[in-house]
């Protein structure tokens, strides 16, 4: 095998991974997780320790 075969399954590799993160990235399910995380810069710390309620709506609950 020589180099440029190496190179041509390298290519193939990185392209494969690449079509693969795609699709988990734009997944329908993925939607609500990317939303949360987005607003995550806007939630305040409380130096007190108490929950900040837009924390507390945006927290996921397995009820």
């Amino acid at each position: 095998m020589d180099q440029d075969s190496l190179r041509a399954i390298a290519t193939l590799m990185v392209f494969i991974a690449f079509i693969a993160l795609s699709f988990s990235v734009f997944r329908k399910s993925r939607k609500a997780y990317f939303e949360d995380a987005a607003l995550l810069p806007f939630v305040a710390d409380d130096p007190n320790g108490k929950p900040d309620p837009i924390a507390k709506r945006t927290e996921k609950t397995d009820e």
